[in-house]
């Protein structure tokens, strides 16, 4: 599978994960966790050697696109917005870290993934 094609198929796994998650009302929190894992873990298998600056790009992404929707589109991200300020500036910043914090959890799932994956090679051999 192309590098390009799976990328996209990661992003859009994260998104209905996160949607389907929020769907259930867990933590926020968990869901970014449990969904990073997830598409790491993708990554890694498909994509073996190298793989974990994908998945950190792939989940860096998907969970942007996923904190944008959640304030555009609900009431507690529509206050926030309406608000602005330092309270906004404070809320944006934790969300960034949050991000960052599930792309290296992605990125350790795919280097995991990847080198369980190559280790399995090496012992067919």
């Amino acid at each position: 599978m192309k590098t390009g094609k799976l990328l996209f198929i990661g992003i859009l796994i994260g998104l209905v994960l996160f949607g389907f998650f929020e769907f259930l009302g867990l933590d926020p929190t968990y869901v970014g966790i449990i969904s990073a894992v997830i598409v790491g873990t993708l990554i890694g298998k498909n994509i073996g050697k190298g793989s974990g600056k994908y998945a950190f790009f792939t989940i860096f992404t998907y969970n942007l696109i996923d904190w944008i929707l959640v304030f555009l589109f609900t009431s507690d991200g529509k206050l926030a917005l309406q608000y602005g300020g330092i309270a906004l500036s404070a809320l944006i910043g934790f969300v960034l870290i949050m991000i960052f914090f599930y792309s290296i959890i992605g990125f350790f799932g795919a280097f995991v993934a990847s080198s369980l994956k190559r280790n399995k090679q090496d012992e067919g051999l």
